[in-house]
């Protein structure tokens, strides 16, 4: 079943009051695993949800499943757009269809090593589209908010402490 925008709306200013008399409430830990399987795949599991990857033949895989960039950058941009109809929904925002859509750019030498290129992007370019007759202001504030607030945004704007601990099994007892 698909909730109505009041439904949404009213689900959003719950969860909103929640947190603000209870900040406790808002934190948690994610627990995820990912294992690897035959040639270039793995599986990843959080919780009921398993996502397969596998790498293009061109690197070496079958091309049975998306790589772990279009996991990536669809996260990203799936985080944005539903952040935006949120922020929209919560205040009141005249919107109908919005997307938005990415292009970036890469340089896959630094995947292995090679002429100490870094091996993430160089440069993201996000294009929002929405459906509106409320002004441009009010838009362009409304685009602002939302990508502040976008954890998935936060993660590529702001470096993330990553700890990595190596745990080593003997052959036979894995």
């Amino acid at each position: 079943m698909t909730a109505t925008d009041t439904q949404i709306r009213s689900t959003l200013d719950r969860v909103v009051r929640t947190f603000s008399a209870r900040p406790g409430s808002a934190g948690g830990t994610y627990h995820a695993r990912a294992e690897t399987g035959a040639g270039l795949t793995a599986t990843a599991t959080e919780g009921d949800w398993t996502l397969a990857f596998d790498m293009p033949e061109a690197m070496g895989g079958a091309g049975g499943a998306p790589t772990p960039g279009v996991y990536g950058r669809a996260a990203l941009l799936a985080c944005v757009a539903i952040g935006l109809r949120m922020e929209a929904l919560r205040t009141g925002l005249p919107h109908g269809g919005i997307a938005v859509a990415m292009e970036c750019d890469c340089d896959n030498r630094g995947l292995f090593g090679l002429d100490e290129v870094p091996p993430g992007y160089e440069d993201f370019r996000l294009t929002v589209e929405v459906e509106s007759d409320a002004p441009e202001s009010d838009l362009r504030g409304w685009l602002e908010r939302t990508l502040t607030r976008s954890p998935w945004m936060d993660v590529f704007r702001r470096p993330q402490p990553v700890s990595v601990d190596l745990r080593v099994i003997p052959p036979g007892r894995g």
